[in-house]
């Protein structure tokens, strides 16, 4: 399988591409070039194809010939603005649909995140909640996590309008371990992301939404269904990185109630 991977420079493409080097035919994307080598790939053993994703011919260039697109590019910082979101989180989103419903491409793995579910988060944090499901209502919890609902929102219009089939994986924290005890429970790990994202390629799904996360002692985020529809079996924890983590915030945003008079 020809694979698209856009957003290649980024910090979860450089932890995904080696796994998925291993099992398929890469070009990646950016608009800098991926910091090669990555972990033992050697850039010969991918085609590189620079460019913005929001220019419509550039996204009509980048999605011709391949089979499946991991969408990862955007901007990830929860705490920015519209402006400075609106280009990569939204416009790129809409122009890379549009690109690959026209090349006829039949499988899209679109990286959404938590935050799209952030705004549940502090209920079921409370002793005694119940785990976020994926299949309640979008609740985000930033202007981040809004962007990431407008991407799974269009990923359902273009799953209904075209031949094309898409998997929407909302990823906790990626990182080899978390950086402190605020990440335990939204934490995911390498060996599980390359699990999640090969396992959405080779589905059979028209659409879906799933979170995904490391097999973390406390489950906020039920993974019920990427289990079930994926077969997704996380072999990672954070239990194994607590020791010794020092206190940190939560990777969820919480909301502030503004005064309004």
């Amino acid at each position: 399988m020809r694979v698209l991977i856009t957003g290649a420079a980024g910090g979860v493409s450089r932890l995904l591409v080696p796994q998925l080097a291993e099992h398929h035919r890469l070009r990646l994307t950016d608009v800098r070039p991926p910091p090669y080598p990555i972990d033992g790939t050697e850039t010969a053993e991918a085609e590189v194809l620079l460019g913005d994703l929001a220019d419509p011919a550039v996204a009509a260039r980048l999605c011709d010939d391949v089979d499946a697109i991991v969408h990862l590019a955007g901007n990830p910082r929860p705490g920015d603005g519209w402006d400075l979101l609106r280009g990569p989180n939204v416009d790129a989103v809409t122009t890379i649909f549009d690109g690959a419903s026209q090349a006829g491409v039949a499988r899209i793995v679109l990286a959404s995140s938590v935050h799209a579910m952030g705004g549940h988060y502090w209920r079921a944090d409370e002793p005694g909640g119940p785990p976020v499901q994926d299949d309640q209502a979008p609740h985000p919890c930033c202007r981040y996590g809004a962007t990431k609902v407008f991407a799974e929102a269009a990923a359902r219009v273009y799953a209904d309008a075209y031949p094309l089939s898409v998997v929407c994986l909302r990823l906790g924290g990626c990182l080899p371990a978390p950086p402190h005890r605020g990440w335990l429970d939204t934490w995911l790990g390498v060996t599980d992301l390359g699990q999640a994202v090969r396992r959405a390629l080779q589905a059979d799904i028209r659409f879906g939404t799933y979170t995904i996360t490391s097999a973390n002692p406390r489950q906020v985020f039920d993974l019920s269904a990427a289990r079930n529809d994926l077969g997704y079996a996380p072999t990672e924890t954070s239990v194994a990185c607590a020791d010794g983590l020092p206190d940190g915030p939560s990777t969820m945003c919480r909301p502030q109630m503004r005064d309004r008079r």
